[in-house]
């Protein structure tokens, strides 16, 4: 069944004593084994960073156009993101007359992630939608789960730390910025990268959809060995100054493991923003501040459950908000010292010509965003000095 990835004949056979007689335990233990070492091995998987380069935008909009969008409170909404929405509101007794009820309106060009969830990872455009899911078995898995056999997912490489709010073009420019430096110093291929993120990974039809509530611990487990498996993180702010990313308490945790488990963690940020950045040790210190006990989650029981797995573990806020202000510090300063280290290399080799070019070009991108990513790839083309390759940090 596993080599023909019979998911749902597996999750459905039994043994029983009159088949196996005295092996009737021995054969219990290898169905057994077999179920977890599939259900592990799904939870290991991450999108392909050429995917998400060079397909995974527009694979969006094509769905997107297909889907009927209205007005919602937050924004535009599909009618499954509506119904994962307001699905506990006491308030809303027939939930198809308050859909009804919204205007209809255009898809949005440039989403955040539960919008993009709403139509990619779960609802009947998504993408694993009709297929079964080798963890229970059942019709409908995870975007990763769905695009393994076409090698668009494979074992992860890299963890996300990210927020849910963010605007896909956030997630994608920093990721671009990264990967342009990365490559030169790494010699690394895109499509040998993949990144454990949660919105693929996790199978969204069953925790969005059919809002199914999973035991605290188990979160934690589930990202605790995938962290520590892959041994790598990515922490992606949306902005230097009054950022989202320290606001968020799955981030703070996620930080906060990783110091703990000595796993190296890189910052990265959509835009250079040397012109508005930090400048001095105040400015840091306040942009970099953590308050685990008021920040927030997208589901509620969640902040709930990691706040109170903090106060049991630690008696107070304070250590973890001490141990993550303090990575945040050193990935801030490498990230700004490394981006003026770029500007100041090019700078020595650009004619004042070039210099007034490139002045120009930068002044485009800022009144014109979709030329962003061409403008960061050339930011990411100089490599740093050998010495600051050995460098990490901690």
């Amino acid at each position: 069944m596993v080599e023909a990835q019979n998911w749902a004949q597996l999750h459905t056979t039994t043994t029983s004593c009159l088949e196996y007689g005295v092996w009737h335990g021995a054969a219990e233990a290898a169905l057994q084994a077999q179920k977890e070492a599939v259900h592990t091995r799904s939870y290991q998987l991450g999108i392909s960073l050429r995917y998400v380069f060079d397909e995974l935008e527009a694979v969006y909009k094509e769905k997107a156009r297909q889907a009927e969008w209205r007005q919602d409170t937050f924004g535009p909404a599909t009618r499954s993101g509506f119904d994962a929405r307001v699905r506990n509101n006491k308030d809303i007794h027939d939930q198809d007359a308050a859909w009804n009820a919204l205007q209809i309106c255009e898809e949005p060009t440039d989403p955040n992630f539960h919008q993009v969830a709403s139509v990619l990872a779960y609802g009947p455009l998504a993408l694993g939608k009709g297929q079964h899911c080798p963890r229970d078995g059942r019709l409908d898995c995870s975007i990763v789960d769905a695009l393994e056999a076409t090698s668009r997912s494979g074992k992860a490489t890299w963890f996300l730390s990210w927020v849910w709010d963010y605007k896909f073009s956030t997630v994608s420019r920093a990721l671009s910025r990264w990967w342009a430096k990365h490559q030169i110093v790494s010699g690394d291929d895109s499509g040998k990268i993949y990144i454990w993120w949660c919105v693929m990974v996790n199978n969204q039809f069953r925790m969005l959809q059919e809002n199914q509530t999973v035991d605290a611990s188990k979160l934690f487990d589930v990202f605790g060995l995938q962290l520590s498996g892959i041994g790598k993180m990515l922490m992606c702010l949306d902005k230097m100054r009054e950022g989202n990313y320290t606001s968020r308490i799955w981030c703070i945790f996620e930080v906060f493991v990783a110091c703990q488990q000595s796993i190296p963690t890189m910052a990265i940020l959509p835009e250079l923003e040397l012109e508005d950045s930090i400048d001095t040790l105040k400015e840091l210190t306040e942009q970099c501040r953590v308050d685990a006990e008021k920040a927030q989650a997208s589901v509620a029981e969640d902040a709930i459950a990691i706040k109170k797995k903090i106060m049991d573990d630690h008696g107070s806020f304070e250590f973890v908000n001490q141990t993550v202000e303090k990575e945040l510090y050193f990935e801030v300063i490498k990230f700004m010292e490394g981006s003026e280290e770029s500007k100041s290399e090019r700078s020595e080799r650009t004619s004042p010509q070039e210099a007034k070019a490139a002045q120009l070009s930068s002044t485009a991108t800022a009144t014109d965003p979709s030329a962003g990513v061409s403008e960061m790839s050339t930011d990411y083309m100089s490599v740093q000095k050998p010495h600051r390759q050995q460098c990490n940090l901690q």
